[in-house]
């Protein structure tokens, strides 16, 4: 393009000399090109003014130092591996196949890496294995390529050295324990199988979620407990004391390890994975970092146990140290670190990963998925065979079949001990936060502003920055053209708000040269606001550094955006095809849509943030559902009452957070609701997964709203958040008026449980009620109908109805009074203690799924007053659960199904007691002695019978004195019972099932014959244990208890046996131990249940002489 007397073109290749980015000698007007101002800073130098690297179609989403060919971004951690010698030695960017550019992206977790990868901020990454099976579980976009290692004891459960084993963790007199794990992290599956394993579920234990960064700072800090973590996170707190105290319980202490839990069938490890995208457009640099990575554990595996290429002193290991610090000198206790760790982990060769026997890592995926699922980190079923082919085909093993072919050879470059790759690390001191935060006031020529960041640095951590920019004329309308932005999703972003504080427009993430971003221009005349947000963690970027942080460019204009937006799309000409920010929207008689993405666009944004504001002209507004494929359990969309914007949708949290009336996630739609109007309705997505599992069409939402008259009255005692009643299970708050000393809820809505079919995942309900507060002493619960998930020994849950206490905002306030768990038989419950009011709140939340169907819950309430029942003062008595009370039957009979027992007060009709005695005595007596005269009679007739067959049977006794038959094997002393013929079965975990074809339903796997036969032969000699198997997978058996012992693990199987009936030749055992007086050529037999045996003679002492009569 020709203009102002210079000539731009793109070219490809290095950058020319003389081009620099960031000092802004010439300004391009965007207004000769149809682009934004200020949208392009060069400096250029007169000899090669003619070149510029740049693309000019595709501002203003040029983001990032430019590379001549494909940026490659790779996913990390801070791990002691071999393969930082590739990232570090910046061997990819000296050696390349073609023009690409390698930069390596420190992650704090691969919970983070999935969706990243998914949303395409990452290309390739390292992920631990149980991160993989979410998003595989998940659908996320991406696929496994080869296995790094498997864990090894490289990651573990450090606790303070106070607890003992993981039972310790859990109350008993005093407060739970605090234990520490980055978010679906291998280490976030190491936490949640301990906990299952020692019989515990996720009430026992408070259990959050930290970077490995924040863990080391919590643990200095005394906040937390514990931590399952790796690397230097691990190390550190072995290394240092809880706290900083001299105490020493307080020292970290490895109380379980990846190894340990891996023998309790809780395999992990780490994968190379790749976006389907990456391996669509880039199979050659997908095999390339395979190889690469592949060479240096090679290397490892064959020079660290035959040389001392790897010793603690080596350069190798220096470069990983250095790696693993981020620091230029490590020490030697760092070196020495890095060097156990390093052998803490197991690296796989090429191929034993390609075989199924050393790995499989598609089962591996499913088994770690399902165990997610039952610890609620998933909301999907992923088990089943039908999707076992899935798994299969996500583990893309062309790449390792092509390093295979190739062969691996030993590092000998002496490139690799050296560190060439820089390092994109923060600037020193704060100059660079926030240093143009400030308020613009801004004309049509534009202003630019940025974090505050100077390529090659990183961008501040822990940034909150503002900028407030106002028009030069109040009536004209600010535009925010976002010319870069390079952060790290979710948490470090940019949000633009407008003058009244709701939400413009929110961005995150690496938003590169395919992605365009729409003009942000407020609908309202009058200054926005811009806000920059970053949490305290750095990615510290290695290998070929980007320009991070935003810039942006602020302009005053006179025309409005354009409010005839089709629903779904946005930005300031209607050109996004997603939902942005807070949109105003007034129903009509005729129905207004609402939709996540422009119709037609295939699946919403990751990370959207829309909220709608929807008014009526009438008192209520209906809304009716009529597309719905979100994410399940993770992304949602919710209605809240009101108009004010809850946290997150206004630049100021609202003095409090309005009513949540409804959530929807999923696939399945929701009848027609009727809300009083106004409401507000969001949509929040997270990183990954954008679409619903297993729905059909495109993913994302759409909502149809129109004005509504005012429905029926269908609440009964309590207030509905749904006007209409729809609902056949509860939502939001509730609130019963007035003062009652008993009442009843239902998780269903008004109608019983009884007649519900599964209650919905990750919905909370609440009931506000009053009971008499005058001598209140607690309160009483029943449940006619209770049917809530409970924990069990692979699951565990959080499903429970807590009863709070009202603040003085009305709101529930401290600790839990009671709790009503799952499982609680019976469904009766009391609870004594001190109330400071008659007003308390019941809570229902339920979790992200129920493996097993579940009812739910109808409830009943009452106060208990003083000692006594919950019956008295005006306490309830209801049908089947008993009590020493009387009410009138009005008040019964609803809780009793229209049903009330017969009322027991001095004031109820008095029964005829004449009549009652005539009764008695004209009818029931003289029937009485009828029935003895003929009982008589026919006593005397059987009576002659039996002396007949009483005399037959003498005869039959005498003929066969002294015979019993044999109901229980035994043998003399010292000489062993007869063998029976049985099969023994072990009980498999439940994600495994379909992993075993000869399988016993519903859980018994066989042992093979030899083992079976040895486990009978202890069994019928009665020995309490017996080893089976060979260490580290070495058993002891506990036949009489029908237990499986894990020897290195202690973990625990229980055993089946199923004994066949099996006829056996007579024995007669000579030699045995018998009585002193007995001759000792007298012959003892071995009785085997159901033969027959004559006896001769009986002994006091027990023995007995006789014989054989019929075996």
């Amino acid at each position: 393009a020709k203009f102002h007397g210079f000539e731009l073109r793109s070219e490809t290749g290095a950058a020319p000399q003389g081009v620099r980015r960031r000092d802004a000698v010439l300004r391009v007007a965007g207004s000769d090109l149809g682009l934004p101002h200020s949208s392009l800073h060069y400096q250029i130098k007169p000899t090669c003014y003619q070149t510029m690297l740049a693309r000019l179609a595709l501002l203003p989403a040029l983001a990032a130092a430019a590379c001549a060919g494909k940026q490659v971004r790779v996913g990390t951690f801070g791990d002691t591996n071999p393969e930082a010698l590739v990232v570090m030695s910046d061997w990819l960017n000296t050696n390349k196949v073609a023009n690409e550019c390698w930069t390596f992206y420190r992650q704090p977790s691969g919970g983070l890496s999935i969706a990243k990868l998914d949303s395409g901020d990452l290309d390739m990454a390292l992920l631990g294995s149980t991160p993989y099976a979410a998003a595989a579980a998940r659908r996320g976009r991406l696929k496994a390529v080869s296995v790094a290692h498997l864990k090894g004891s490289s990651q573990a459960l450090v606790t303070r050295a106070r607890f003992n084993e993981p039972k310790d963790l859990a109350p008993n007199g005093t407060a739970k324990a605090t234990i520490a794990t980055p978010r679906t992290s291998t280490t976030h599956y190491i936490a949640l199988a301990v906990i299952a394993n020692a019989r515990m579920d996720l009430t026992d234990v408070n259990l959050v979620f930290m970077s490995p960064n924040e863990i080391m700072a919590a643990w200095d800090a005394g906040t937390i407990d514990g931590a399952c973590a790796w690397g230097t996170a691990m190390q550190h707190m072995l290394n240092n004391p809880w706290g900083g105290s001299a105490a020493a319980d307080d020292k970290g202490r490895q109380m379980v390890s990846a190894s340990t839990v891996a023998e309790w069938d809780y395999r992990t490890g780490n994968v190379v994975a790749a976006s389907d995208d990456f391996i669509a457009n880039h199979a050659d640099l997908v095999e390339y970092l395979v190889a690469a990575f592949e060479r240096t554990r090679h290397d490892y595996r064959i020079n660290s146990l035959t040389s001392d290429k790897w010793a603690d002193d080596s350069d190798y290991n220096e470069v990983v140290a250095r790696f693993a610090t981020l620091s230029d000198t490590p020490t030697s206790q760092e070196k020495t670190d890095t060097y156990e760790l390093l052998a803490r982990f197991e690296y796989l060769s090429v191929e034993d990963q390609l075989k199924a026997d050393k790995i499989d890592l598609p089962k591996m995926t499913q088994d770690s998925a399902y165990f997610f699922y039952e610890q609620k980190v998933l909301a999907e079923d992923p088990s089943g065979a039908d999707q076992a082919p899935y798994y299969v085909a996500n583990f893309d093993k062309t790449y390792l079949n092509s390093v295979k072919s190739a062969g691996l050879s030993l590092l000998s470059e002496a490139a690799w001990e050296t560190v060439n790759a820089p390092i994109q690390e923060e600037a020193a001191g704060d100059g660079d936060k926030c240093p143009t935060a400030v308020t613009y006031t801004v004309t049509t020529s534009g202003t630019t502003f940025n974090d505050g960041s100077s390529e090659p640095n990183a961008y501040a951590a822990g940034a909150d920055c503002i900028w407030t920019v106002t028009p030069s004329t109040s009536t004209r309308y600010v535009n925010i053209e976002i010319t870069k932005l390079m952060s790290e999703q979710p948490v470090d972003g940019l949000e633009v708000y407008d003058k009244d504080g709701d939400l413009l427009a929110a961005f995150t993430g690496r938003l590169t040269s395919t992605v365009t971003l729409p003009q942000i221009r407020s609908s309202v005349a009058g200054a926005v606001t811009v806000r920059w947000s970053t949490d305290n963690y750095d990615e510290n970027a290695i290998g070929e550094l980007e320009d991070v942080g935003f810039e942006a460019t602020a302009s005053a204009g006179m025309s409005a955006p354009n409010t005839g937006c089709a629903a779904g799309t946005s930005g300031a000409s209607c050109e996004y095809d997603y939902c942005l920010g807070v949109v105003d929207e007034a129903s009509a008689t005729l129905a207004n849509t609402i939709r996540s993405q422009a119709a037609g666009t295939s699946a919403y944004a990751p990370n959207s943030r829309c909220g709608w504001r929807i008014t009526s002209t009438t008192a209520h507004v209906e809304l009716k559902f009529t597309e719905l494929a979100i994410e399940n359990g993770f992304d949602f969309v919710k209605i809240y009452e009101g108009a004010t914007a809850p946290t997150g949708f206004s630049l100021t949290a609202p003095a409090a957070e309005p009513k949540l009336l409804y959530a929807a996630t999923g696939s399945t739609l929701p009848p027609k609701l009727v809300f009083a109007a106004p409401v507000f309705v969001t949509f929040e997505s997270d990183g990954l997964g954008n679409t619903a599992v297993g729905a059909t069409g495109d993913g994302g939402f759409a909502i149809e709203h129109k004005v509504a008259a005012k429905p029926a009255d269908c609440a009964g005692d309590w207030t509905s958040p749904v006007a209409n009643c729809a609902l056949d299970h509860c939502t939001g708050d509730a609130v019963r008026a007035g003062v009652h000393s008993h009442g009843s809820f239902s998780s269903s809505s008004g109608k019983s449980a009884a007649d519900a079919t599964d209650y919905l995942a990750k919905t909370t309900c609440r009931w506000f009620f009053e009971v008499p507060d005058g001598g209140l002493a607690g309160l009483s619960f029943r449940a006619p109908v209770w049917d809530v998930e409970a924990s069990g020994t692979l699951t565990s849950t959080t499903d429970a109805v807590e009863i709070y206490q009202q603040g003085d905002d009305g709101a529930p306030s401290g600790d839990a009074v009671a709790t009503l768990k799952g499982g609680d038989d019976p469904a009766d419950w009391d609870f004594d203690f001190s109330a400071t009011s008659g007003k308390f709140v019941a809570v229902f939340a339920s979790d992200l799924n129920n493996p097993v169907p579940k009812k739910g819950f109808d409830l009943v309430y009452a106060g208990k007053y003083g000692s006594a029942d919950a019956g008295a003062n005006g306490g309830f008595c209801l049908c089947d659960f008993g009590g020493n009370c009387a009410w009138p039957c009005d008040e019964e009979a609803p809780a009793c199904g229209g049903t009330c027992h017969v009322p027991t007060s001095k004031d109820e009709a008095e029964i005829d007691l004449g009549l009652l005695y005539g009764l008695v005595f004209g009818l029931f007596v003289p029937l009485l002695c009828v029935i003895g005269l003929a009982f008589a009679r026919y006593r005397r007739k059987i009576q002659g019978k039996l002396k007949g067959e009483r005399a037959e049977l003498k005869k039959f006794k005498d003929s066969i004195v002294g015979m019993r038959v044999v109901t229980k094997a035994v043998a003399p002393a010292a000489l062993p019972p007869p063998p029976g013929t049985a099969r023994w079965y072990w009980q498999e975990s439940a994600p495994r099932l379909h992993t075993h074809a000869n399988l016993k339903p519903p859980h018994w796997v066989p042992y093979d014959a030899s083992t079976s036969a040895a486990l009978e032969e202890s069994f019928q000699k009665g020995w309490e244990t017996i080893l089976i198997g060979t260490a580290p997978r070495q058993y002891k058996i506990y036949p009489r208890r029908m237990k499986q012992v894990n020897e290195a693990t202690g973990f625990e199987r229980e055993l089946l046996r199923e004994a066949t009936a099996a006829r056996q030749a007579a024995d007669v055992e000579s030699g045995a131990p018998r009585p002193p007086d007995v001759d000792p050529d007298e012959p003892c037999m071995v009785l085997r249940v159901g033969s027959i045996v004559q006896i001769a003679r009986q002994r006091e002492d027990g023995w007995a002489f006789g014989s054989l009569t019929m075996e």
